[in-house]
């Protein structure tokens, strides 16, 4: 699954803040995979604006080189279930496209 920058702060969003120890450990290696490291914060000159709540990145090398994650049936199935306990919600569209980019990944 191709993840741009905008899915990576979205899905750890996505996640229930509790559960049981094997959806933790799921939970644990899904953010490993997509976490934002420091290589990252250079490559895409991430830079966070902490005054008003912003974070810019370049958009055109996000665009170009996303990250490719290879996530598990485990891994997608909780992902799937997680975005499913958010349906009644209210969130931006770019946020729906993250969920809809999970789905489409669980169901192929």
């Amino acid at each position: 699954m191709k993840l741009y920058i905008k899915d990576r702060f979205y899905i750890p969003q996505m996640l229930p803040q509790q559960g049981k120890f094997i959806e933790f450990n799921l939970k644990r290696g899904i953010i490993a995979k997509i976490a934002i490291t420091g290589k990252d914060k250079e490559n895409y000159s991430i830079v966070e604006h902490p005054k008003d709540g912003k974070i810019e990145w370049d958009s055109k090398k996000d665009a170009e080189s996303p990250l490719v994650v290879e996530f598990s049936k485990e891994e997608l199935d909780y992902l799937k279930g997680s975005c499913e306990s958010l349906v009644e919600s209210a969130y931006p569209d770019d946020f729906w496209l993250t969920v809809e980019k999970i789905y489409d990944a669980a169901n192929a």
